[in-house]
């Protein structure tokens, strides 16, 4: 009984089975013409996505519907001016290569230019970092240096800047680095810069932290900055109030090494 359903339910497939292969080529007969076309246009739609396409540029005659720039302090009307295109000037995808050098170039960009295409709608979006104030020095009319090691081009609050001690452009250039890298690896740390004397000549850069009233002297060797903000850390942190208060000088300008010098003169 079992094998006599077996053999019915088996008949019974291969009957479906002869009525849809008969519906397939009856339908391929009848539509062999459309069917072919079908084929022919799916060849050429490969062909040329394969072989056509890679060799046309958009950027030769598809322009950017918008171009965006994420900035606080740079105006769309200075953005433009920069990348050198007014409004209503077409910018393709071409010229982003020309962009990304006038913005690097220019004083009021820091850090890497990125874009960002969106297809839908065909939009361009500009990423970079603005420069911000780093330092002033104080003369007649005070200058403030950015981040980027050039005259900052804003208005600042110079009262929330270290003010620097420094005239010859070697001593501003010991400042610009040393208080970048300070920023970078102890944004903390720089907060607390009241006044930073950098002395090429004298091989040393002299700091006074507004939260202590000694001096602090770091090396010129960059390799060493890293290491000196987080020993003067460790050491601050250690000392007793009343050991902080009888020191005058704080020497970290040797590897591992710190030198004490008392304000009675003892080392």
């Amino acid at each position: 009984m079992l094998g006599y359903n077996k053999r019915r339910k088996e008949a019974a497939l291969e009957s479906l089975l002869l009525k849809v292969k008969t519906l397939i080529m009856a339908y391929l007969f009848k539509n062999k013409r459309r069917i072919a076309g079908l084929c022919v246009l799916l060849v050429i739609c490969v062909c040329a996505f394969v072989f056509v396409v890679p060799s046309v540029k958009s950027d030769d005659f598809m322009s950017f519907s918008k171009v965006s720039v994420n900035a606080k302090r740079v105006s769309q009307d200075t953005f433009r001016k920069i990348i050198g295109f007014n409004y209503g000037e077409e910018i393709y995808s071409k010229d982003t290569a020309e962009m990304r050098t006038r913005l690097e170039a220019s004083n009021l960009i820091f850090g890497d230019v990125k874009f960002n295409v969106k297809l839908i709608p065909y939009e361009l979006e500009v990423k970079f970092t603005e420069v911000s104030p780093l330092f002033v020095i104080m003369s007649a009319v005070p200058v403030i240096y950015s981040d980027k090691g050039e005259i900052y081009p804003y208005s600042a609050n110079i009262a929330d800047l270290p003010v620097v001690d420094a005239s010859e452009p070697e001593d501003i250039a010991l400042a610009i680095d040393f208080l970048t890298d300070m920023k970078k690896n102890d944004a903390l740390l720089y907060s607390r810069v009241s006044q930073l004397i950098p002395r090429e000549i004298e091989r040393q850069v002299m700091v006074f932290f507004n939260d202590v009233d000694f001096k602090t002297k770091f090396s010129l060797e960059k390799d060493l900055w890293k290491t000196a903000f987080r020993h003067y850390r460790q050491l601050t942190r250690n000392m007793q109030v009343l050991n902080l208060h009888s020191i005058a000088v704080l020497d970290l300008r040797f590897k591992q090494l710190a030198y004490i010098t008392e304000k009675d003169g003892r080392l």
